[in-house]
């Protein structure tokens, strides 16, 4: 017993003419008349009576005939919401802090005047990777390596690290900062773990140095303020918030860099809206870095 069975069902019963039936669903009466043959057989029960050239539904033809209306309804109902989960349902799009504060502000609002629906959740990066093994997130954006078995990584776009300062801190008069000079003033740094801290302790590491932090926070923009007023430096992305207040230099010989990628479940099945997402931040990176 399949759809095309009960739809067919419904035309003849509704009409019990097969001639008919025939002219609304632009089949041949052969057809029709081997399509209910075919049910009738799969279930083992007659459901029309056939005086001389006619047809009939029998008693056990009109109880079917009920249920399979309401089968049909619910069935309809279903398709419906798959057109609904494939086109319009809110995309469920997880983001690292970093990413969540520097670069949402820029991808999302354009993306919704298209008409597309999405929920965020801004957290750690573990918190991330945990929420997407389980299926809690459609798509992830996250900085940094990215070294979990299981879930496809796509690179599309790359940050400079760069020395924040005060702008009247003693390094703005500079055009790049050395090591030496970095790791002289206090520091306010990201915490242990995260992409930015990582990338910084293993350029220290192989130059046989170590940063001790006088500050560390998973808050950009709390590192930020505490910057702004001179006291010390930090290492982030460079800054359009706080511009009038800090000023962003290059470490001297050496330009640090992390990567910005799309991740996600290779079994997930990509809607519409994940579809556009992933063409529009594709080509938002290739705008920047062409």
């Amino acid at each position: 017993m399949n759809i095309r069975q009960l739809e067919m069902f419904m035309v003849v019963a509704e009409v019990e003419n097969m001639t008919e039936a025939a002219e609304r669903t632009f089949i041949s009466q052969s057809a029709v008349s081997q399509t209910i043959q075919e049910l009738e057989r799969e279930i083992g029960i007659r459901l029309f009576d056939r005086p001389g050239r006619s047809i009939q539904l029998n008693p056990a033809g009109k109880s079917f005939y009920q249920r399979v209306k309401h089968f049909l309804q619910e069935y309809q109902e279903l398709e419906d919401f798959a057109v609904y989960l494939e086109k319009q349902a809110p995309m469920k799009l997880g983001a690292n802090l970093t990413i969540a504060n520097f670069w949402l502000p820029e991808l999302i609002p354009s993306f919704l005047q298209h008409g597309y629906q999405v929920t965020i959740q801004a957290d750690s990066a573990e918190h991330i990777l945990t929420a997407l093994r389980n299926q809690d997130l459609d798509l992830a954006l996250l900085e940094g390596s990215v070294a979990e078995k299981g879930l496809v990584v796509e690179p599309f776009d790359q940050y400079e690290l760069v020395v924040v300062m005060g702008i009247e801190h003693p390094l703005a008069r500079q055009e790049t900062v050395s090591v030496k000079d970095f790791l002289q003033y206090p520091l306010f740094l990201r915490e242990q773990g995260s992409a930015i801290r990582k990338t910084l302790d293993s350029w220290l590491l192989l130059q046989q140095k170590q940063a001790v932090p006088m500050m560390t926070s998973i808050n950009s923009p709390a590192l930020l303020a505490m910057t702004a007023t001179g006291t010390g430096i930090t290492l982030l992305v460079e800054q359009s918030i706080y511009h009038d207040q800090v000023c962003c230099l290059p470490f001297e010989g050496q330009r640090l860099y992390n990567q910005i990628q799309l991740v996600y479940q290779p079994e997930h099945l990509f809607t519409e809206t994940m579809r556009a997402f992933r063409k529009s931040i594709f080509s938002q990176g290739e705008k920047i870095n062409g």
